[in-house]
């Protein structure tokens, strides 16, 4: 038995170097902001007639990647589950209950994995959000941000990518609360290649396109401290970290080098939602990285939704132009650090 030990060991090595060298130098993720594709409540009158074209223009784009995730600004139920308290004011008060069924439609459009920490996921109450994760089990989309299922492991062509979702809201994992961000991002970095990190926090509306330094406070909520949060995860682990939750572009840092988008706005928002101005206007971000999840490049693609809400490539590229003065603005040091030039593609300078 003796004789036969180095031969094992060289051996593992010999398989453990070959898996090493199997991985591709460049990884590529896709993060989007706010997706909802209708909601039937209070009736089906706000679903759209042809639900299965809403996400038909930019699915290539979604599909290029290694993986592709979205923040789901919503709940998926069809019988069951109590409406949040607004109930009996529905021209003002917003609960998004997603037909089951429309989960085919997300992964029909090539996305990998949904983030559910966020305010909407509670909107038929703790039924819901459970039905909602029970919905992505049973049709192979994988899910993070519940406060008992705050992160999953996702295996694609022999790589471990890690997600986790965070949000400030009830019933999510907590973002406001730093030992547990660490303990989450910390357990994805010891057996993952490339963790990823989804929040949803901070003001709604234009008057909130900036990223402070501090917590936001939203009609007398506290919607987090993004820029701490989005720091702490990087210290712990993450690779790439995307925002949604003002609905509308915020700007794009590079911390130890890895990618911070601090909004991504709203993507795919059937009906229900507030389309004005910038409101209508956001990136698709591709960020590619290195195995060891080392930032690269990435390439923000511009789309814009048009009445009643579905995306659609942007010649106009403002959501590209609102990134540039955001982050010129709102993080001067990366004028020495990031490029992003008109096209949308952001580079180390």
């Amino acid at each position: 038995m003796k004789f036969r030990t180095p031969y094992i060991m060289v051996l593992l090595t010999f398989i453990n170097v070959a898996f090493i060298q199997a991985l591709p130098d460049t990884l590529s993720v896709i993060g989007v902001g706010d997706l909802m594709l209708g909601t039937s409540f209070p009736d089906s009158s706000t679903l759209s007639p042809h639900p299965e074209n809403l996400l038909v223009n930019v699915e290539d784009i979604i599909r290029s990647a290694d993986l592709s995730i979205a923040n789901f600004e919503a709940c998926m139920i069809d019988i069951g589950g109590e409406p949040k308290e607004c109930w009996g004011k529905t021209e003002r008060c917003f609960i998004f209950r997603m037909p089951e069924s429309y989960v085919h439609l997300i992964l029909d459009a090539g996305f990998d994995a949904i983030g559910l920490a966020n305010n909407h996921v509670r909107d038929m109450g703790y039924q819901a959000y459970r039905r909602s994760m029970e919905v992505c089990d049973e049709a192979g989309l994988y899910h993070a941000g519940i406060y008992d299922a705050p992160s999953t492991i996702i295996e694609r062509n022999e790589i471990r990518f890690g997600f986790a979702a965070f949000s400030p809201h009830w019933a999510t994992s907590r973002m406001q609360d730093d030992d547990n961000v660490r303990e989450v991002i910390a357990a994805l970095e010891k057996t993952c290649d490339i963790v990823v990190v989804m929040f949803h926090a901070g003001g709604e509306g234009e008057e909130y396109n900036h990223t402070p330094r501090e917590n936001e406070i939203y009609k007398g909520e506290i919607r987090g401290d993004v820029y701490h949060f989005a720091h702490t995860a990087i210290d712990a682990g993450a690779d790439i970290v995307f925002g949604s939750g003002p609905h509308v572009t915020r700007a794009v840092e590079l911390y130890k080098d890895r990618f911070i988008a601090y909004s991504l706005g709203n993507f795919c928002t059937y009906r229900r939602f507030n389309l004005d101005g910038s409101r209508a206007y956001a990136p698709i971000m591709k960020v590619s990285t290195n195995k060891n999840g080392e930032f690269l490049y990435a390439d923000a693609i511009a789309i814009h939704q048009p009445y009643p809400g579905y995306p659609v490539l942007d010649p106009t590229n403002r959501a590209i132009k609102e990134l540039q003065i955001l982050t010129r603005q709102d993080f001067p040091e990366m004028d020495t650090i990031l490029n992003i030039d008109n096209s949308g593609y952001i580079t180390k300078r």
